[in-house]
């Protein structure tokens, strides 16, 4: 019974991760680098080859977003106390 409830728990990690990271970032990352290089970048063939690397795109872009919107809630306790 331990070992099927592993393997399903393990099954639904691997989709979970597989739409994260293949379907989420990566588009993430294809619309980002799409709009900066003015539609020349990714396609055809290297859109199939350098999925990684889109997908990490993808996660800098939401870093970027997340640190933005950390750094602006937490910027207003601190305004106008420089000493």
């Amino acid at each position: 019974m331990d070992s099927i409830l592993e393997v399903i728990v393990e099954f639904i990690k691997f989709v979970l991760w597989y739409i994260f990271w293949c379907l989420v970032l990566f588009n993430i990352g294809r619309i980002f680098l799409l709009l900066v290089t003015l539609g020349n970048y990714p396609h055809g063939e290297k859109l199939e080859k350098d999925v990684n690397l889109i997908s990490g795109v993808g996660v800098g872009i939401l870093f970027a977003i997340w640190s933005t919107i950390a750094i602006y809630n937490n910027w207003k306790p601190y305004a106008g106390t420089a000493a």
